[in-house]
């Protein structure tokens, strides 16, 4: 097979070792492809098990095939070079990490946790109020949406860019987001879809349709995108339970869903349990029919209609009517056959 050479965007030449059978196009695919398996985009539908590991065993005996034809521009690096310049980025980022932390302001931290729960808030009573037919709970939803608003435009006055605000660990926002997004993929998305698609294949078709988010569109508090909380969902998945005789616990005990809940969520459904600024007349079937077909699939499945119970009396009357019928047709059958053989007779 001739030698093949290939440049790729970057520069750097390459060619097919002897014996190689892969295109030049597939050799720069599984190379642009290596280079972004990390993207969660990349992993989305790669719920089954041990997938990640075959696609990249896939990419790797392509790439495998093909060698530098010529260095690259600026030529190599050796492995000293290359574990010293991956050491001195880690440590710059490590060193930015411990500045940002040094900065932690707790004040600043909590109103930016009451900016997020008002504006989640905001958004369940929009939801509330988008369901169509009699809404005896319009007014009051009403109120608390604009109320809501009120304090989410106050507070974010008062905090500037909620995005700057750092954890104590001196981590961003954004960053969080970017981790958590990985994490409902890897922890929550695909066992889901391992466990469903046996299973419950209508539920399995719903989780496997949802799109990925951006990191942009998560939670940076958990690991559920951020318009969940608008529906009074939170996915909590390491939230561990509170030390034993603590305020948290004692206060788990008197609020179900009050210690898993994000900070992050809207506090509504724990003011409804204790009738505090609750919806009139909005009960689960409310709640339950503002959920879009995606959060109502995974959490909230409707009840199955019960199966009628077999009449035994009806059952039967059906398979004697079955069976009278496969004997006419048999009758019929035998009848033509008779006939013909009286034709054959009658035959000089």
């Amino acid at each position: 097979m001739p030698e093949l050479i290939i440049t790729a965007p970057n520069g750097v030449v390459w060619k097919r070792l002897p014996g190689g059978t892969t295109s030049g196009t597939d050799f720069l695919a599984a190379l642009e492809m290596l280079v972004s398996l990390s993207d969660v985009s990349r992993q989305w539908n790669w719920w089954q098990e041990g997938r990640e590991r075959r696609e990249r065993e896939r990419l790797h005996r392509i790439l495998e095939q093909w060698d530098h034809a010529a260095p690259p521009p600026g030529g190599y690096l050796s492995k000293e070079e290359l574990d010293a310049e991956f050491a001195a980025k880690r440590a710059q980022r490590e060193e930015e990490r411990q500045r940002r932390a040094a900065s932690y302001d707790e004040e600043r931290a909590m109103i930016r946790l009451s900016l997020l729960r008002a504006e989640a808030t905001a958004g369940f009573m929009c939801n509330a109020l988008a369901i169509p037919g009699s809404r005896a709970w319009q007014p009051k939803a009403e109120e608390l949406r604009r109320a809501s608003e009120r304090e989410a435009a106050a507070l974010k006055e008062k905090l500037g860019d909620p995005n700057a605000v750092v954890d104590q660990a001196g981590d961003l926002p954004q960053t969080r987001r970017e981790r958590h997004l990985y994490e409902h993929m890897a922890f929550f998305r695909h066992p889901l879809l391992q466990e469903w698609s046996s299973s419950q294949r209508k539920r399995f078709h719903k989780l496997l349709a949802m799109p990925p988010p951006r990191p942009s569109d998560m939670c940076a508090e958990c690991q559920a995108p951020a318009d969940w909380h608008t529906y009074g969902f939170s996915l909590s998945l390491w939230q561990g339970k509170p030390a034993s005789g603590s305020t948290a616990e004692v206060l788990g005990r008197l609020m179900p869903g009050w210690w898993e809940r994000c900070l992050a969520c809207t506090p509504y459904q724990l003011h409804h349990q204790w009738g505090h600024n609750a919806l009139p007349d909005f009960g689960y079937e409310q709640w339950h029919a503002m959920l879009p077909p995606l959060l109502r699939a995974i959490f909230a499945p409707g009840t199955p209609a019960p199966r009628k119970p077999v009449d035994p009396r009806a059952a039967l009357e059906k398979r004697l009517r079955a069976t009278e019928a496969k004997a006419e047709q048999l009758r019929r059958q035998l009848a033509e056959i008779e006939l013909a053989d009286r034709g054959d007779q009658a035959d000089p």
